[in-house]
């Protein structure tokens, strides 16, 4: 979390006598001025500078040294030793002389510019240390680190310095080790090593974010700030540390603020913001899934995880601040309604007090650090032990004690905690069966991270199914189906919105009359559709693939101006999304259905047109083409007999109607339990007949755009045409092809050789390049030598 900066007074300005009557002769109040590290040097200025009651201060130096352990990705151990504790890590040690080991643990040292840089970790070298010094300055305690094979002792002194008492060499040559001791000034705690264990647990397991900070993590005034911390460094060498801004692309987003060659002490408010949109343009954000996760191993069975962006800051460009939200949840007892809640930012406990308890209403409620909710779904009895922890390059901050305002994080506190509560409260009812659908949404979350790799991959849904089939298997000891896990996955959507990245595979295809182009049909292809301008004001979906061809064949889709799409089966999620994305589009289209004479099909219809669990209803008029059995019966196709099914095959809704007003009394309900009649019982011809019969009832003809659209059209086409005709006879007379070949002999062409060395040197750089990448380089640098 950002520490506040250091510096400013407490004390008002000289009176001044000069502007007072001579004859009053008032006396002269000078208030003594005082730096802010001097409340570090007692009891009472610490808990002020810390931001905890005296009682907590052990725990919280031990905290602060085992957060700068944890920062290592080292192991960490704690403990006791005699007359005090020891916190030690496996990391690289701490750098430099004693003495500059010392003046990381002064008090009066100002907080360093990387405390600016925001960043889901708990904290470097900052404030957290000059809490520990001035613990053992205000207690008369004692301080020992032990790193790179010395044994230093300190002594924090009164003027804020730290002093190097004794030096002794050591055999400890890897890893940082700290021993404290405190004084009777300082409260007895009756377990001072709480925090630190809790710290410690939140680290065994899951993903940290192991990128750079992003531009999109600071507003303007922030931004600017961490600028002017970086004193004369070149601004260019400070954008290069940020996500997505390393090499020439920093100089890019710096030349396009038009601050070349600028230190960063010269950058003006001004020139921030515009610097700070600059990066912002030439990045993408950092997704809530890069951040990682503790994970629903570590701490209690029951898990939740809640992902998502809070906006910060009153400028327009506000901070974008991605967060993780996980939540375990214990029921204790099934008596009692006691609520223990443990709460962490970035893997440490905060140091804010925030409690849990049942309101009236025995509604679990959170109260502190900017919290003052009450969770009504969550339940009403039985006592519960709650950890919550927020991952996130920023937290609001209300105290030099870095208490967290958690108030931006609120809705997903308290979507994470109902949900994890919820399923602590099914568990132990009874122990009741778990179903495939409960394991599947428990562990829904951690399949998408990691299939996703944190959100930086796309994923189709039948790697979620492969990843969590093993997990049900195990849990319920039943094996999942596709068809099952579908369904589970359409109510979680229906729900919760689609899942972010999850792609559908092609299942089918569209054709563009008159550009004669075939696109396969996926959710990527429709992600990035455009409408090609006024080239079709018809789509016929037809359920099956196979008939496009011979549609094709005989030009039909251009006789009608129609685009063609086919599927597989049901009509695809891609097919839906593509419908949805032309309704909002500015020129007409109607939309036309073909589907078998089943049961299956005029559910086609019927989902495609009306709302579904995965979405509401289409905004553009779906017409039904058929084919209808009743009608497939009057054409004389051959009807298949079927099987009855186990369970009663679903009609649609019309077909029910039909049923109860057929004039020859079939019920087409029933009928349809066990027949079928398909359209490949048409040969061509009868389908390319059927279908031109069906365009002329419900078509509007062939396309023809508005006027302005037309004139448009041939003032372009009219003008591009010229210009060919004019261009060839420029180049003709100038005799462009001689002067291609004179040029062409003047220039030295580069060995065989030194482009095989270039191109693999650009192997080694890029790999995802091609090999012509390397020669249009080399072309690119003889013309500029050449042509001027």
């Amino acid at each position: 979390m950002t520490e506040e900066k250091a510096g400013g007074q407490d004390a008002a300005e000289v009176a001044s006598s000069s502007s007072l009557p001579a004859d009053e002769n008032p006396p002269i109040l000078k208030m003594a001025e005082r730096e802010d590290w001097v409340l570090f040097r007692t009891v009472e200025g610490l808990q002020q500078r810390a931001g905890v009651p005296a009682a907590w201060l052990r725990r919280l130096v031990l905290k602060e040294l085992g957060d700068n352990a944890l920062d290592t990705q080292t192991p960490v151990e704690a403990g006791e030793v005699v007359g005090g504790y020891f916190v030690a890590d496996q990391g690289p040690g701490l750098d430099g002389m004693p003495e500059e080991i010392a003046e990381l643990f002064s008090i009066r040292r100002p907080m360093r510019s990387s405390k600016l840089i925001r960043l889901p970790q708990r904290g470097a070298l900052g404030n957290g240390l000059r809490v520990v010094a001035g613990a053992v300055l205000a207690s008369q305690g004692w301080l020992v680190v032990t790193t790179r094979s010395r044994r230093i002792e300190l002594q924090p002194q009164t003027d804020g310095a730290t002093k190097v008492i004794k030096v002794t060499s050591v055999d400890y040559p890897v890893g940082t080790r700290i021993e404290i001791g405190f004084g009777e000034a300082l409260p007895d705690d009756d377990n001072p090593l709480t925090w630190l264990h809790q710290a410690m647990a939140a680290n065994t397991g899951g993903r940290s974010y192991d990128g750079k900070s992003s531009p999109f993590w600071y507003d303007p005034a922030q931004f600017h700030e961490l600028i002017l911390a970086h004193g004369e460094q070149p601004l260019r060498a400070l954008i290069a540390e940020f996500d997505g801004c390393t090499g020439s692309k920093a100089g890019k987003i710096v030349a396009a603020a038009g601050l070349d060659r600028q230190a960063c002490t010269d950058v003006t408010h001004q020139q921030a913001t515009t610097l700070l949109a600059a990066a912002r343009k030439h990045v993408r954000p950092v997704s809530p899934e890069r951040l990682g996760c503790i994970g629903r191993e570590v701490i209690a069975n029951w898990y939740a995880i809640e992902r998502g962006k809070a906006f910060i800051g009153s400028s327009e460009l506000r901070a974008e601040i991605p967060f993780v939200v996980e939540a375990w949840a214990e029921k204790v007892s099934t008596a009692g309604n006691q609520i223990g809640l443990t709460t962490l930012v970035n893997r440490t406990p905060v140091t804010g007090q925030i409690s849990a308890f049942r309101d009236e209403e025995k509604d679990i409620c959170i109260f502190g650090c900017g919290l003052n909710t009450g969770f009504p779904d969550t339940p009403t009895k039985g006592s519960y032990a709650i950890w919550v922890n927020v991952t996130t390059p920023y937290c609001p901050i209300t105290s030099d004690g870095k208490a967290p305002n958690l108030d931006p994080f609120g809705d997903a506190i308290c979507a994470a905690i109902t949900t994890a509560t919820k399923k602590a409260q099914r568990a132990t009812a009874s122990e009741r069966k778990v179903s495939q659908k409960d394991v599947v949404l428990e562990h829904l979350d951690q399949a998408i991270a990691d299939v996703s790799g944190d959100g930086e991959f796309r994923f189709n849904q039948r790697q979620l199914f492969y990843y969590l089939r093993p997990i049900v298997l195990e849990e319920t000891g039943q094996t999942l189906k596709e068809g099952n896990f579908n369904a589970i996955i359409t109510d979680y959507e229906t729900d919760d919105d689609e899942i972010p990245g999850m792609y559908r595979e092609p299942r089918g295809s569209i054709y563009h009359p008159h550009r004669h182009e075939t696109i396969p049909l996926g959710t990527l292809t429709v992600e990035s559709y455009e409408r090609p301008e006024w080239t079709y004001n018809k789509i016929v979906l037809i359920e099956k693939e196979g008939w496009s061809e011979a549609l094709k064949e005989v030009q039909w889709p251009e006789r009608h101006d129609c685009m063609l799409m086919s599927s597989k089966g049901f009509t695809t999620r891609a097919a839906r999304d593509l419908v949805d994305k032309l309704a909002e589009h500015n020129e007409p289209v109607d939309v036309f259905l073909v589907h078998d004479a089943d049961a299956h099909g005029t559910e086609i219809y019927e989902t495609f047109q009306e709302a579904t669990k995965a979405r509401g209803a289409r905004l553009i008029k779906i017409h039904n083409l058929g084919l209808e059995p009743w009608e497939a019966i009057a054409m004389g196709l051959e009807v298949e007999e079927i099987e009855q099914a186990k369970m009663r095959r679903a009609v649609a809704d019309y077909v029910l109607k039909r049923t109860d007003r057929a004039p020859d009394g079939t019920n087409w309900e029933e009928w349809l339990q066990t027949h079928r009649i398909e359209l490949n019982a048409m040969t061509t011809p009868e389908l390319i007949a059927w279908l031109d019969r069906k365009m002329a009832e419900h078509s509007t003809g062939k396309l023809i755009p508005p006027p302005a659209v037309i004139a448009a059209e041939l003032e372009q086409l009219l003008k591009k045409r010229l210009r060919e005709l004019i261009m060839e006879r420029i180049l003709r007379e100038a005799g462009l092809d001689r002067q291609v070949e004179e040029g062409f002999t003047a220039i030295k062409l580069p060995r065989h050789d030194t482009l095989i060395k270039g191109i693999t040197k650009m192997f080694k750089r890029a790999p995802e390049r091609e090999w012509r990448d390397h020669i249009d380089a080399v072309v690119s640098k003889l013309l500029s030598k050449t042509v001027s």
